[in-house]
């Protein structure tokens, strides 16, 4: 068997033609500087090339399904074994992915809820016994002879919906008769139900006579009666031979929950006092993705779109008729039949519509938001109505406007029509709240009246990771189906094992895919590849211990480990110090980015590595060099930013100063609380006061000392554009001025050529033939997309016409080539360009090319290429608070000193940055700390050390201290 991975004339972006051996079984890490060449090698040729020979492999019938990669550009690469990447990218948007979805979890509890789980009557909480519908069949014939029994089945009421929709529901399905708190109705007529009182409602199904082969009959009624009462069936005995008929025959309604007869209950086969019988549950009974178990409510979803009031109204100061509300939801006009029902109203509750709506009184907010609630009043004209009304003196009542919004909401949902005007309306009144119908369990509530050890499965989900494990291992053994359920428990015991051993103990199962980071969605990805047991894998992956404390870290390098040993090939792209201590192979590529990079500049052990003059990740791990300050801790000024009561996810209600005018970092364990406390309460309430009121943020008391700032800028890592025809020189605003250059040539004057002309996004100047792209893309069915230059521009992107202009001896394509390090120097004597392009340049990107698609771009050049423009417009003494999310994702040590010293430069020039991160570098140059913690989850949310680097770290109940402390002395 081959022992090496041997790659020859690798030449896939700035790769040189590299030919290396990488030794298979064994963790190998790749390193060296950002662009280097690290994902190009490990991403772009070893992964694409095993995962294209994989796929050859395919029928061409089964191609037509998968999306086809092309071949990369290397010679050739034997040795490789089926190839599985894991990537830095979250799995799914999709708001029904779970923790529990991704990793099969939420499969084995809802097979553990239908094996073992105990049934309750929905009505008193009582258990009752589980009964397949052969069972139930049994036990109603087991009746003397004559007796007259009735299977009806417990029905529900839809959140906002009235009684009218509930009975014509049933009558769709074929039933006409219902009991009403135990009443018989005939619901082909009206029934005089009031629509704020809860009523026991259930749709008769049949009733029959005990008596010889009727089997069938009795079969096909439970059957049908267990579909309509999800699961649940009543059965009355309505006349007996030896027994006076029990069937009520008053009309007057009890209310629920009043005391009944029991109607021919037998032993324990039901609820003794309602007589109600639990079906046989299967797996699919528990799933919220599944249309039959999904609340009707939210489908599934959990959250519904409720109307928030101060995004309804954004403008307190105003009243009614000025305009306090958005043009859409209502605007004040004499003749509109909304307008005369409110000022109606008005009239009626002596109230008037001029007055400022912050000045009107609760119960009238309360009307105009949620309507009368039945209440009638005459209807009038408003003063100057210039159309008549026959219904004027006629009784009417108001639903209000909130009412009124979300009862369209409802009906837009129902018909799913596609009305992209509604979409955009909705979005800018309602927020994501928890669904009014399930609060927030997904499931109808039917589901929710079984447990194991006396939890839901909503409940179970909604546990920590560690808090579910000991649960199921400290529960009693199943009262039914034991042998079944231990079996499926040491299933979901040894799967949560695994992601406990990974450091992500402070998630649940019913956290959002969509809300996970990239380090996090990796981490679970391969949780499952472990728990898979593959061997003779090659495993390729992207930073893992991105968004890892260093106390975590070991955990994640165990489990890279431990797919090594169970005899995988494990390819890691990596910064980390301690990742590359462990590795049994380190490749490190360089020994610059971009055209600079691209070779391999050492390989071997981690003694190879610091013995190699050449290595520059081995200077950094020898010490030789270090990241320092390069400037003396800034004194705290006096002036705070402090939240106060931050309470949203896991925040205990915590108060928090952070200092004006410093480097500030946030530090803490994964999950500790410290991206809710910046992001979701910091950032999005500064951006609610600064720029869009609409905005809300995380619960909170309040926010103080906003005086002392002007604006707030995130700097985060997502794309800065999401087309190829965006670039670095767009986003940072340098293209508009390349672009005068050129129009202000002479060749370009006597041509009549503005600076559109230069434009590839432009028709007129750019290549009609790709539109400006510079390749044109051949879709071959089931064979993979062939991008070939475009024959017209040779790749140019622009016509023959535009590139007889030139600057400097340079067309506008020629420009566009050029690195931002040769553009530097070409700009030298345009010094708005130079100083902007200078900024890219020492960040590190010198290496991208002016016109590189900026989908090309990883999310930590994208967070770079926003970080050099927020630098270029820097001024002294401004006071913006710039916020960034572990910047240090994907530099090398060598880069996050330029890192530093440019998040310095905001900080001289009298800003303030706050950094969410781990990395111990960053932390220990930071002026100020806040760590949180002390764990993740349940156990965080607290502060746990805050002060200068040299204060935390002598806290010794602070992970991030202990872990600082030795960098410090």
């Amino acid at each position: 068997m081959q022992s090496v991975i041997s790659v020859k004339g690798a030449r896939e972006n700035n790769l040189k033609g590299v030919d290396v051996d990488i030794p298979r079984d064994k963790l190998v890490i790749v390193t060296g500087l950002s662009g280097s060449g690290k994902s190009s090698l490990a991403f772009e040729t070893i992964y694409a090339e095993g995962q294209r020979r994989f796929l050859e492999s395919l029928s061409a019938w089964a191609k037509r399904f998968v999306e086809q990669l092309k071949k990369p550009k290397v010679d050739v690469v034997n040795g490789l074994s089926p190839v599985i990447s894991i990537e830095q990218k979250s799995i799914s948007k999709n708001p029904r992915s779970t923790i529990g979805t991704m990793t099969d979890l939420f499969d084995y509890m809802r097979i553990l809820f239908a094996t073992v789980g105990d049934a309750h009557c929905p009505y008193c909480q009582t258990p009752i016994s589980v009964r397949t519908p052969n069972q139930i069949v049994e036990h109603l014939l087991s009746f003397p002879p004559g007796t007259l029994v009735e299977i009806a089945a417990p029905v529900v009421k839809i959140y906002g919906e009235d009684y009218p929709y509930l009975f014509a529901d049933i009558r769709g399905k074929g039933y006409r008769r219902v009991r009403v708190n135990d009443e018989l109705e005939d619901i082909s007529e009206d029934l005089d139900l009031h629509e704020g009182m809860a009523y026991e409602i259930e749709a008769v199904i049949d009733r029959f006579l005990v008596k010889p082969d009727i089997d069938k009959q009795v079969l096909t009624a439970v059957q049908h009666g267990l579909r309509i009462g999800e699961g649940f069936l009543r059965f009355r005995v309505l006349d007996s031979p030896n027994a006076a008929p029990t069937e009520k025959t008053a009309k007057a309604r009890r209310p629920t929950g009043t005391a009944r007869s029991s109607g021919g209950a037998r032993g324990a086969f039901g609820c003794p006092e309602h007589n109600l019988i639990m079906g046989e549950m299967h797996p699919y009974y528990f799933s919220f993705n599944e249309v039959d178990s999904a609340c009707l409510t939210c489908s599934g979803l959990g959250v519904y779109l409720k109307v928030h009031p101060d995004l309804l109204v954004p403008d307190k100061t105003r009243s009614v008729k000025g305009g306090a509300f958005i043009s859409e939801a209502f605007k004040y006009d004499k003749n509109a039949w909304m307008t005369r029902l409110m000022h109606s109203m008005a009239e009626h509750y002596c109230f008037s519509l001029d007055t400022p709506f912050q000045d009107l009184t609760p119960n009238v907010i309360d009307l105009i938001f949620y309507g009368t609630k039945g209440e009638r009043f005459l209807l009038t004209l408003p003063e100057g109505a210039t159309k008549g009304d026959p219904h004027v003196g006629k009784p009417f009542r108001f639903d209000g406007i909130i009412n009124n919004i979300e009862r369209r909401y409802r009906r837009y949902r129902k018909e799913k029509v596609a009305h992209t005007w509604m979409e955009e309306y909705l979005k800018r009144v309602m927020v994501e709240r928890d669904c009014p119908d399930c609060q927030g369990t997904k499931l109808k509530p039917q589901r929710l009246g079984v447990t194991v050890n006396g939890a839901t499965i909503h409940a179970l989900q909604e546990l920590n990771l560690s808090e579910l494990r000991d649960f199921l291992t400290t529960m009693p053994p199943p009262n039914r189906q034991r042998q079944a359920g231990e079996q499926v428990v040491a299933e979901i015991v040894a799967r949560l094992d695994l992601l406990l051993g990974i450091g992500l103990d402070y998630l649940n199962l019913s956290r959002r895919a969509g809300t996970l980071s990239g380090g996090e969605s990796q981490r679970i990805r391969l949780s499952t590849q472990i728990g898979s047991g593959l061997m003779g894998m090659l495993y390729v992956l992207d930073e893992p211990s991105i968004g890892l404390h260093p106390k975590d870290n070991i955990k994640m390098i165990n489990t890279l480990r431990r797919l090594r040993d169970i005899g995988n090939s494990v390819i890691v792209v990596e910064h980390d110090e301690e990742t590359m201590r462990a590795a049994d192979h380190i490749l490190e590529i360089g020994p610059g980015p971009g055209i600079h990079g691209g070779e391999i500049v050492a390989q071997g052990t981690i003694a190879d590595i610091l013995a190699n003059p050449h290595s520059l990740t081995g200077q950094y791990l020898s010490g030789a060099k270090q990241i320092r300050r390069t400037a003396p801790p800034r004194s705290i000024t006096g002036k705070t930013l402090t939240i106060r009561g931050a309470r949203h996810n896991n925040l205990k209600s915590i108060d928090v100063a952070i200092p004006l005018g410093v480097l500030v970092c946030i530090t803490g364990t994964s999950g500790s609380g410290k991206s809710t406390l910046v992001n979701q309460i910091l950032y999005k309430k500064l951006f609610n006061l600064f720029h869009d009121s609409r905005v809300l943020s995380g619960d909170h008391d309040s926010l103080e000392g906003v005086e002392f700032l002007t604006d707030v800028i995130s700097i985060d890592q997502s794309p800065i554009g999401r087309t190829p025809t965006s670039n670095p020189v767009t986003y940072i605003g340098v293209y508009d001025y390349i672009r005068r250059l050129f129009a202000e040539t002479p060749e370009a004057k006597a041509r009549g050529y503005t600076a559109s002309r230069f434009s590839f996004n432009v028709k007129g100047g750019r290549c009609e033939e790709c539109g400006g792209q510079g390749i044109v893309t051949t879709t071959l069915q089931f064979m993979p997309d062939v991008e070939t230059l475009c024959q017209t521009c040779k790749g140019a992107r622009y016509n023959e016409e535009t590139l007889e202009v030139r600057y400097r001896d340079k067309t506008i394509a020629e420009v566009l080539d050029l690195s931002i390090e040769e553009a530097v120097a070409f700009f030298a004597q345009q010094s708005l360009i130079k100083h902007k392009l200078d900024v890219l340049n020492q960040l590190g990107l010198g290496y991208l090319k002016l016109g590189q698609s900026s989908t090309t771009l990883s999310g930590g050049e994208a967070q770079r290429v926003k970080l050099a423009h927020e630098l270029g417009k820097i001024k002294r003494g401004g006071r913006n608070l710039y916020i960034l999310d572990e910047p240090t994702t994907g530099l090398h040590l060598a880069d996050i000193q330029r890192l530093l010293d440019s998040l310095n430069r905001l900080v001289d020039a009298g800003n303030t940055v706050v950094v969410i991160e781990h990395h111990l570098d960053v932390i220990k140059t930071a002026d100020y700390i806040i760590d949180l913690g002390p764990d993740g989850g349940h156990r965080g949310g607290e502060i746990v050390a805050q002060g200068t680097p040299q204060e935390v770290a002598a806290v010794a109940t602070s992970y991030t201290g202990q872990f600082l402390k030795p960098l410090l002395i």
